[in-house]
């Protein structure tokens, strides 16, 4: 490892801060949800802290990429726990892996952002349609102010393509689901809500990912042939990144069940985000 290099490493027992264990994984991640006053954020920050203090004294370069590597039989749950623990350290770059299989790393990149009132406004909106990933082909634009997104200006205005996918047991197999705004390929339409697709096996589902990545590229296309300010584009391109797609489980999920999911969205480039199903 080089000078200053984070490697957290979870397992279903303990969780180690660069080949030192430091706490029991069900008594400090499982069991609560407070990152704020965990030992696991604790340990994080000072080695970060440490880390910076020691650069800043011998004038060297900032290396900021940390790494993760979490048990394949680790839940969903204590794994986006710890990833938050990670980013609420300003860990921002992070090489992750799954598993014995250390070939199969994905990198994450944490986006530093500034929200404005909006961008709160449709961090919510995104996060209500969680609610019913099972149950909905179609959250309309009323239902989402239903559920209580107060400012319809903010709403009515939203660009962004927003792909999600997941998936769930059902009977003996399991249901993909990918949910996305149908606006965002329409030129001139307001966004009137996300649509749901559900796909009861893979093949399925990665022939509508493909469809839609060739929708996405045709609709790039379409955008780079419009004249527009050369700043306002890469502010739209800032913000409405159509090569992202969040990942959203329930947080009893194993991460070897995700793991080929993640693999294969990684072939195709994809920039990944986790989010998690609110139980309550």
């Amino acid at each position: 490892m080089k000078d200053g290099e984070i490697l957290l490493d979870v397992n279903t027992e303990e969780y180690s801060l660069n080949g030192t264990a430091i706490g029991i994984t069900f008594i400090d991640i499982s069991a609560d949800d407070d990152f704020y006053n965990k030992p696991i954020r604790t340990e994080l920050c000072d080695a970060k802290a440490r880390y910076q203090k020691y650069v800043r004294r011998n004038g060297l370069p900032l290396y900021d990429l940390a790494k993760l590597h979490v048990d394949d039989n680790l839940s969903y749950g204590d794994f986006y726990k710890s990833l938050i623990s990670m980013e609420l350290c300003g860990y921002s770059e992070l090489n992750i892996a799954v598993g014995s299989n250390y070939k199969d790393i994905f990198y994450l990149s944490i986006p530093s952002v500034d929200y404005m009132w909006c961008d709160f406004v449709i961090r919510e909106m995104k996060e209500v349609r969680y609610k019913c990933l099972r149950y909905c082909q179609k959250l309309s634009f009323d239902e989402i102010l239903k559920m209580g997104i107060k400012d319809r200006e903010c709403v009515q205005n939203y660009e962004g393509l927003d792909l999600v996918l997941s998936f769930y047991s059902k009977g003996d197999g399991i249901a993909y689901v990918v949910s996305l705004n149908e606006a965002y390929f329409n030129k001139g339409s307001r966004f009137d809500g996300f649509n749901f697709y559900t796909f009861n096996n893979d093949a399925d589902l990665w022939r509508f990912i493909e469809n839609v990545r060739l929708r996405v590229e045709r609709q790039t296309e379409k955008k780079s042939e419009m004249k527009q300010d050369t700043v306002l584009s890469l502010l739209v391109d800032s913000v409405n990144v159509s090569n992202k797609i969040t990942l959203v489980f329930e947080k009893d999920v194993l991460m070897k069940d995700i793991a080929p999911v993640i693999k294969k969205l990684n072939t195709y480039g994809y920039r990944l985000a986790f989010s998690i199903v609110d139980s309550n």
